[in-house]
């Protein structure tokens, strides 16, 4: 995903059509509602500079946190300087200026229940005692931003709503109430509030959106998810997207997978990371597990909700990063795969005649009829040890290098072999320890051959479909969770996995 592109696109649509437009922005602390907001100021390209109004946070503080905000806008921390004497202004005021005369003849309690106190004063014994002239400075300032920005569309950022309103001793509706009429139906400008907390409040109602962040739980490893409750006016197409607060940034990530889209380009074999171990094919596999151990297995469970390109990719990825090194590859394809169809996968990136020299995919009995592939192996269906011989796949690859990839989906050798055919497998087994070559099995969650085949591998990887964006993540060794994708930017496909942190 692009850096320019890491808020919902319909956000971002929400905030650039005509008019005014406010967002409730809530969730649990940590969650990354501060950081969120904030972003908006880079990816709002309509709006020319933005004001953020901080009840948490000091000015240099935020500045530390977020070095990028300097030139983006000028934030304001609670203070209580006196405000500027009011002016001809083109920015609406009237809900503004009936509070503050509500809190002057002291009108104006806490909270709906009636709290004993208002803005800037206290009730002792039945009197107001308020400071001549009290207003609300952090609004007035707000305002006048607002209305030296006029005609010109600004976005106010009040974090949060909650404590700005408890500052002041006011129901936070209240002060919605005014924001929304003078800022966003009054004057058409953009106002986001932060509020503290998560769930359903009666404040949800105020806003014209609302968005909300929540930090959860799957398998043990952090999920955050964002959840768009409302956007007034403006078509949702995702409604929850998986984000990540990767290196202070917030990253939401789209269910919707790119396109190859680029001309197919020639692999450039990726070296091994150390002795003894072989690449993935893909760096940010490399990078979590250090590469494919010689003599070892790796389990692959892969959800049945995984699109189906994501696994033709990783296997065009491992397959060419063995064949452009010259090493070979016996494949056992997913359940309808084919030689041919491997050979369109993974020759656009090869070199002439490296596919047919190095690869070798073993194919049921019943797809042998007709036209044979010189590169396919046939599967007899009576004994997996015998059909899948290592000896033979020797002899099937004389010019090739080792290591060796034995890649074996389970879903095709169980179709033919039945539910026990990992028990009939130890020859195999065998003789790819024995070689130092790595073998590499995919399994789903409902695989007979599942749990035994990842309880034997030193490797276990999981792939899954989270609110349709799709997640890795490794049991041995244990990892965090990554956002998956890949990118065909380069002409070849890249692992992209992003921790979501």
């Amino acid at each position: 995903m692009a850096k320019s592109g890491r808020i919902p696109r319909e956000v971002i649509e929400f905030f650039n059509q005509p008019g005014g437009h406010s967002l409730i922005v809530k969730g649990p602390a940590g969650t990354g509602k501060t950081t969120f907001a904030l972003q908006l100021t880079e990816e709002l390209g309509e709006v020319a500079e933005s004001h953020y109004l901080s009840s948490r946070v000091s000015d240099e503080s935020l500045y530390n946190q977020f070095p990028w905000l300097r030139d983006r806008l000028k934030p304001a921390i609670l203070q209580t300087a006196p405000p500027k004497p009011k002016a001809t202004t083109k920015v609406l005021r009237t809900a503004l200026d009936q509070l503050e005369g509500k809190i002057e003849a002291g009108e104006e309690s806490g909270d709906e229940e009636g709290a004993k106190s208002v803005a800037g004063a206290d009730v002792k014994d039945g009197y107001i005692e308020m400071s001549i002239g009290f207003d609300l400075p952090e609004i007035e300032a707000a305002y006048d931003f607002v209305d030296g920005k006029m005609p010109k569309r600004s976005l106010v950022l009040i974090d949060s709503i909650d404590a700005l309103a408890e500052h002041y001793g006011l129901a936070a509706s209240k002060l919605i109430n005014v924001l929304q009429r003078d800022l966003v139906e009054g004057s058409k400008q953009n106002v986001v509030y932060v509020l503290e907390g998560g769930g359903e409040t009666r404040l949800d109602y105020l806003g014209d959106g609302v968005l909300s962040l929540s930090s959860l739980e799957h398998q043990g490893r952090r999920l955050r998810v964002m959840a768009i409750e409302k956007l007034r006016g403006q078509q949702v197409g995702q409604h929850k997207y998986l984000y990540t607060l990767d290196g202070g940034r917030l990253e939401a990530f789209e269910a919707k997978e790119a396109s190859k889209g680029s001309t197919p380009r020639g692999w450039k074999a990726i070296p091994d990371p150390s002795k003894g171990v072989v690449s993935t094919g893909a760096r940010g596999l490399d990078a979590i597990l250090g590469g494919f151990l010689r003599g070892r297995v790796t389990a692959f469970e892969i959800s049945n909700y995984v699109p189906a390109d994501y696994v033709d990719w990783l296997r065009t990825a491992m397959v060419c990063n063995f064949a452009a090194q010259g090493r070979g590859v016996a494949h056992v394809p997913p359940r309808k795969g084919s030689a041919e169809f491997l050979r369109e996968l993974v020759s656009p990136h090869l070199p002439s005649n490296v596919f047919e020299t190095h690869v070798q995919v073993f194919e049921p009995v019943t797809l042998g009829s007709g036209e044979v592939s010189k590169n396919a192996l046939h599967m007899e269906g009576t004994n997996v040890d015998n059909d899948l011989k290592w000896s033979n796949v020797e002899y099937h690859l004389p010019r090739s290098a080792r290591p060796y990839l034995a890649l074996i989906a389970f879903d095709t050798l169980e179709s033919v072999y039945g539910d026990k055919v990992l028990e009939q497998m130890s020859g195999v087994l065998g003789a790819v320890r024995r070689s130092g070559d790595v073998f590499v099995g995919f399994v789903t969650p409902q695989s007979a051959s599942g749990a035994k085949f990842t309880n034997l591998a030193s490797t276990v990887l999981h792939v899954e479909s989270l609110s349709g964006c799709v997640v890795l993540y490794g049991e041995k060794p244990y990892t965090e969770l990554f956002a998956f994708s890949w990118d065909w930017s380069g002409g070849v496909p890249e692992m992209v996995l992003r921790p979501i942190v």
